[in-house]
């Protein structure tokens, strides 16, 4: 048995599954095994301990790496990538050291909802080291205890 993760909820919200969410590199599980978030908050916190690997210029995904070496995907929208970052603010910049629970981004969610859908999906991009993962669809506020990741 290998190594467990533990992920907190990033953002106040509803759980679903990446079938759910309405874009091919999500829903296919292509980008990496996860889940999604209905967010009900338009704050983001760091779900681990880590380093901020990626923020991409248009601010809406952030890329966070594990000391174990997992790396996390949250993809705040479909589509949102269109607003060139209006309506996101970004606290955290590549190379920062982050713990769970530190806020790491601000999107205005009525702004991003009038343009773009607000459905975010938080996946694993190098799904090959997990062993399993276990999604908590009843977590619901930032913070909870939201997947629990056991590393091969």
């Amino acid at each position: 048995m290998g190594k467990k993760v533990d992920l907190f909820l990033p953002i106040t919200g509803d759980v679903v599954a990446l079938t759910e969410v309405n874009d091919y590199l999500f829903n296919k599980k292509i980008m990496g095994d996860g889940a999604a978030i209905k967010p009900k908050d338009s704050f983001v916190y760091s779900p681990v301990d880590g380093e901020i690997i990626l923020v991409y210029d248009a601010k809406h995904a952030i890329g966070i790496k594990t000391e174990d070496g997992l790396q996390l995907l949250i993809h705040v929208g479909i589509d949102s990538v269109k607003l060139q970052g209006k309506g996101f603010a970004a606290y955290v910049n590549v190379g920062d050291k982050v713990k769970a629970g530190d806020k790491i981004l601000f999107f205005d969610k009525e702004f991003v909802e009038m343009q773009a859908s607000i459905i975010t999906p938080i996946v694993i991009t190098n799904s090959e080291l997990i062993e399993k993962i276990d999604i908590n669809y009843k977590a619901s506020k930032a913070k909870d205890l939201f997947m629990s990741v056991e590393l091969k």
